[in-house]
């Protein structure tokens, strides 16, 4: 599968999602030259982070209620194809914006986005990635014998070890109570045999020493480090550190001494024991992805995907940072762990960008898999007391953006000023959207929040309120697709429809006669 994302940052203007808007930019780079020499596409780019949303299905899947922080706004994001309008800007990357505004999909309160994304025009080709330099660390502690993670793990390297190139180097890790590397780093070419003979006789038992298996895989890499490769960690986990240092605090900071010196990590998640905060938090700061394994489908699309696609750095150094403008206030952050807040807006920061590579919403395998390669961040911003007092004009935010280009190193800035360009009481009913692209969006965020919103009705005991929740939200989901015919919004509604049905199993009362409005999706 090829897998999508874009930078999505959604800006929800008012307490709880509020006023109307539409959307003009003003480009300081209008009128730039065509985009690079040689091929053009229109490629998202990946920024790393959570990259599915396959621990809440497995929750669901299990007859359990997710709790509303198993809700995880960049996994769930990253599992959507968007869309962007053609990269011109001329340059390896472009920041597109999109505006949408209606009234929310579970109480009608108004609900006003801003969406930006990145995108290039660099045309994606895995074969041509840098070599790499890469270390696999092993959880084969003892619970790695239930419910086959063991067997998911060497399946998954039995997919890798054949996706790696003659000049790739790699080595191999293990930890139970205590880390050993297995295979010292070497080239892949000449020992394909050799390190699939040792996968085969991976054998799980003993507690958990993270620290010390992510230790020895970090060394591994360093006394190898070379930059003209890409060098990371593949760090796979079913549970809990018991031995060794076991503080997350620790083992967080442990990580990024190595990623300030150039080292990525990619985290994976075995069975619903791990401890999923923890290998979020080490694969958002570590420039890498966090996966959760499901099922056997999500091993062959998670290692052939990881190697394929995440190793084709775009740019460097990253930087959007986001001022509030003139006529409205920074409220509130969610959905990214690296943007940083101020009183005004905020920052985020990524030390490397990628090409992604799915390019359509029914770009899906035939099991199902739809893992993108991105993240979500949405900011609230509110209507200050301060006015530009223009007629028709509302500055609502700055944008700076920065990077160094992937290739020469060069340093490329961009500048652009949203606003609304008339009155925010203008809307009707049906609402405004930019374009379609946004539609999808608003419509996705909308799932999100009410997935996150009937999760905690349910947990806090309002158990019939959360189905009413579901079942407003469902009503719009499905009014709406019944236009697009939406694969991506297809699943989501079977995952709306399938929390549904573990929550009436779990005590909740099935209404019959729920207060759905008469038009759930007001703007068909």
């Amino acid at each position: 599968m090829r897998r999508t994302s874009a930078l999505l940052l959604l800006f929800a203007t008012g307490l709880g999602c509020g006023a109307d808007s539409a959307l003009s930019i003003r480009d300081p780079n209008q009128g730039a030259p065509p985009g690079p020499s040689g091929p053009t596409g229109n490629s998202n780019v990946n920024f790393g982070g959570a990259q599915d949303f396959g621990y809440f299905r497995a929750l669901v899947e299990a007859g359990t209620v997710p709790r509303a922080d198993d809700v995880d706004a960049a996994g769930f994001f990253a599992e959507h194809h968007t869309p962007l309008p053609e990269p011109s800007c001329g340059q390896r990357i472009c920041l597109q914006a999109m505006v949408g505004s209606m009234g929310n999909l579970i109480t009608g309160a108004e609900c006003t986005l801003l969406q930006l994304g990145l995108n290039s025009p660099v045309v994606v080709d895995p074969e041509q990635r840098p070599p790499l330099s890469l270390a696999v660390v092993i959880d084969v502690s003892g619970s790695m014998n239930q419910d086959g993670k063991i067997a998911f793990v060497r399946a998954g390297l039995a997919r890798l070890i054949p996706e790696l190139k003659d000049g790739d180097q790699i080595a191999l890790i293990t930890y139970d109570s205590r880390a050993r590397v297995i295979f010292p780093m070497a080239n892949v070419e000449g020992n394909r045999e050799a390190l699939l003979a040792l996968v085969r006789g991976l054998v799980a038992d003993g507690p958990t020493n993270l620290w010390g298996g992510l230790e020895l895989g970090y060394q591994e890499i360093e006394a190898a480090y070379d930059l003209a490769r890409q060098n990371r960690v593949i760090l796979l986990s079913d549970g809990e550190p018991t031995a060794g240092e076991v503080n997350p605090e620790r083992i967080l900071e442990l990580s990024a001494a190595f990623n300030t010196d150039g080292i990525g990590l990619t985290t994976i998640g075995l069975g619903a024991d791990f401890n999923l905060a923890l290998m979020r938090g080490l694969a958002e700061r570590g420039d890498g992805n966090f996966y959760f394994l499901e099922n056997g489908a999500a091993v062959e699309e998670v290692f052939t995907e990881e190697v394929a696609y995440f190793t084709v750095p775009l740019a460097f150094e990253l930087e959007l940072t986001v001022d509030a403008g003139a006529d409205f206030r920074f409220v509130s952050a969610f959905g990214a762990s690296t943007f940083r807040p101020e009183e005004d807006g905020g920052t985020l920061h990524l030390p490397s960008v990628f090409l992604a590579g799915r390019k359509a919403h029914d770009d899906v395998t035939p099991n199902g898999g739809r893992r993108g390669g991105g993240s979500a961040l949405l900011l609230e911003l509110a209507a200050s007391g301060s006015s530009t007092e223009t007629p028709g004009y509302s500055e609502v935010a700055i944008l700076h953006l920065s990077y160094q280009d992937g290739l020469t190193r060069a340093l490329h800035q961009e500048v652009l000023t949203v606003s609304f360009p008339f009155d925010t009481w203008a809307l009707d009913e049906g609402g405004f959207f930019d374009n379609d692209i946004v539609t999808k969006s608003f419509v996705m965020l909308n799932i999100l929040l009410g997935l996150q919103t009937a999760c905690d009705q349910f947990h806090q005991g309002d158990r019939d309120r959360a189905v009413i929740t579901l079942r407003r939200l469902a009503a719009a989901v499905e009014d709406y697709n019944l236009e697009v015919g939406d694969v991506d919004i297809r699943y989501d509604l079977e995952l709306i429809q399938d929390l549904d049905a573990v929550m009436i199993e779990r005590g909740a009362t099935d209404p019959e006669n729920p207060p759905i409005p008469a038009n759930p999706w007001p703007r068909d």
